[in-house]
């Protein structure tokens, strides 16, 4: 075997590596993110704020945080008074965290690769 060929195969290696390690990067980020929203949710009973996960994609491309039904959108997009939690609470913290998103995911890529 030739150097170029082993060199080929320690690419082909990391390249493995990294796309097997990109769903739990993704969960990882997205779960930041989650946390940082829920600590802006608006806070009444703690139902919407309890409600908040963090889920992969079915293909396993990705992650997202997910509020459940119609209430969560209420809530993030109306001018409401909140005396615990603001609106945009989820559109603020992906505005705010978007650098701290991608050193996570960076982070995780980088052990993959080594």
């Amino acid at each position: 075997m030739s150097g170029s060929e082993g060199f080929e195969a320690y690419l082909d290696g990391i390249e493995e590596r990294v796309d097997a390690a990109i769903p739990d990067a993704a969960f990882k980020a997205m779960e930041h993110l989650r946390e940082v929203a829920v600590s802006r949710t608006p806070l009444e009973s703690g139902d919407l704020r309890a409600g908040a996960s963090t889920v992969n994609a079915i293909d396993k491309s990705g992650a997202s945080v997910y509020y459940p039904g119609p209430y969560a959108r209420y809530q993030e997009y109306e001018i409401l008074r909140h005396e615990v939690g603001q609106r945009l609470y989820l559109t603020s913290a992906v505005e705010t965290e978007t650098p701290k998103v991608l050193e996570i995911l960076g982070q995780e890529i980088h052990k993959a690769m080594q």
